[in-house]
This record gives structure tokens, sequence and C-alpha cells, in this order.
């Protein structure tokens, strides 16, 4: 709060028993339910562009954005500020990640990691989290209101949101442990909401996608009647959201991915069928990346890999309830 000359400390004084009354009054003029869900709307549906901040335990990354929307779906570019100049360029489904330094390239239509969070407007309707609102602040100059998501119990982390109080666009997340450390965070630096971007924007550099190395994911587009995999003793409020079967080359076994959710939450399972004796004991178990928790269990003839942005326990106690169907 900047200091004012002596004449002004009564106006000042004034002013300090205002805010209060400010606050409670933006506080009540808006629901955490409806925010979140014109915040999920904003995410997908706005143009916008601008810097962004994404921390991770020790590791901080500077990135830029680009994001419009078509008839087709959401068009997005990401440029890494800080580190190998990575760039990930996405067409409605399709994504295409570029690391210029090792002239490689990756395109996959399956959905890639975000740093941005994906805010499912049905959490709102969930009874795994409680919805509150928190005292306004500021983010890149911008007014912006605060939401807390407090989970009701120990198997899903909480968040806090930053929402533009115009735009309602995300403008800041933390990722809270159970003792309300931020375990992640996003922020914006700066952002802008222009009317319309140019398309070329998000045009992928076809020649210099040719000339690098060029590995393309496998496309795990089956779906079956029956399904593959079942669970015993999900935690509450996990649900399946889908599943897809993966033959793959010969020498590698097929795969099969279930994605689960909680409304917030989204945790992959992936099931590899293969033999006991091909396992790497020494991966069994938890491993961590920041906010980010693994966890693999052998069957005799399965090996089972649980990854999502839970705590640790939860990926565990998911991937022992795995069953294979069959």
């Amino acid at each position: 709060m900047r200091m004012f000359a002596r004449q002004f400390v009564g106006t000042l004084a004034l002013a300090c028993v205002a805010v209060p009354m400010a606050v409670v009054a933006d506080s009540e003029s808006v629901t955490p339910a409806q925010l979140m869900r014109d915040m999920s709307n904003a995410l997908k549906t706005l143009n916008y562009e601008g810097s962004f901040v994404h921390i991770q335990n020790d590791n901080v990354e500077a990135m830029s954005i680009a994001h419009s929307n078509d008839p087709g779906g959401e068009l997005e570019y990401m440029l890494s500020l800080n580190g190998e100049a990575r760039e990930v360029y996405r067409n409605h489904s399709l994504v295409t990640c570029i690391w210029p330094g090792t002239e490689s390239v990756i395109v996959s239509d399956s959905k890639t990691r975000n740093m941005l969070p994906a805010i499912d407007a049905a959490l709102v309707n969930t009874d795994s989290y409680a919805l509150s609102m928190s005292k306004p602040d500021r983010v890149a100059g911008i007014e912006a209101h605060v939401v807390e998501v407090i989970p009701k119990d120990s198997h899903r982390y909480g968040y806090r949101f930053w929402i533009d109080k115009e735009t309602k666009m995300l403008l800041r997340s933390m990722l809270l442990d159970d003792k309300d450390k931020a375990v992640e965070q996003f922020m914006f630096t700066n952002i802008s909401y222009p009317e319309s971007i140019p398309a070329e924007r998000f045009d992928t550099p076809g020649e210099r996608i040719q000339a690098y190395n060029k590995l393309t994911a496998p496309k795990p587009i089956i779906k079956e009647e029956k399904n593959r995999i079942d669970f015993e003793g999900l935690p509450v409020g996990y649900k399946e959201i889908s599943e897809t079967y993966q033959p793959m080359p010969i020498n590698d076994g097929p795969v099969s991915h279930v994605m689960l959710s909680d409304g917030m939450a989204s945790v992959s399972v992936y099931v590899e069928y293969m033999d006991k004796a091909m396992h790497d004991d020494m991966a069994m178990g938890v491993s961590s990346m920041g906010a980010m928790n693994a966890y693999m269990h052998s069957l005799d003839n399965a090996l089972i890999t649980v990854v999502g942005e839970v705590p640790a326990a939860t990926v565990e106690v998911i991937a022992m309830s795995v069953r294979l169907v069959e």
C-alpha cells in the first residue's frame, strides 16, 4: 500500500474502514459455483495471449501463450521462454510438440498435460469438494475473485483460483496439499484479450517439422463393448470417464488406458499385458515429480501404472483396486 503524505492520513483511515465492507459486498455479489462454471467456459472459448510462469518444486518455467477458438474447437500456441525453446501447438485435438535443441517432434491426437488447469464445470456438482469465496486480490494488475476448492478427504489436493472479475478467465492457480502448502502453481504475468488472433499464429512450421526426427504417438482408438478393466475399492468420488485398448507392435504387449476423474482431478490407469518376468521390480511403488505422483504395481500377467496430480496414497489405492476382467 502506498504511503501518503501526512495531510491525507484522515482520508486513509476512512478508506481502511471502508475496505472490509467492499470485500464483503464483492464476495456476496457472485457465487463460487457460478464462477467455476464461467471460468471453465472462459479457458476454452476466449481469445487471450500473454505470458505466465509455472512453478513445480524448484523448477520455474516461463511460457508465452496465444489461445483462440473456431468452430472446430481450440487453437493454442505455447513457447517456453527459458531453457530450450520448446513449442507446443494445439489444433483442436491434435497436439504437436517441438524440441528444437534435439530437433525432435512428437505429434499426438491425445491430450498432453497442460500447464493451465483443465477445469470441468461438473466440479460444482461433486460431493468431494467444498467451494468458498476468499478475499479478492489482484493478478497481473487485474482485479480478481478468489475461489477456494477444499477437498473433503485426503484422496485429493485442494485448489485456489484467481479469476478475472470481468472476463472470468483464470489468472492464477495453486494446487494445495493437506497442510495448505502449494505443491504446484501457475500465474499470468501479463494477459490481454484481443478481439481476434490471426489464424497463422497457430500454423505448425511444416518445413521445420519435416527436417526434424518426427515421432508420431500411437492412436488408441479401439473401444470395445466389454470393459477389460474393473475396480474394487476406488476412493470415494472417482469414476471411470473412458477406457481404450491399444494393440501394440510385435515384441510389445497390448495396453489398456482408463481415465478416472472426481470432477476436478484426473488420473490415468495404464495396464500393460505382459508376463511378470518382464517387469522391472526396481520401478515398483511410488514415484513423484512435484504434484504428479505415480504408482507401479505388478500382477502375474500385467503391469499396472497409475499416474495423476493427486496425493501419493491415492495413486496407490487406485492401483491396488484394479481388477482384470476375464
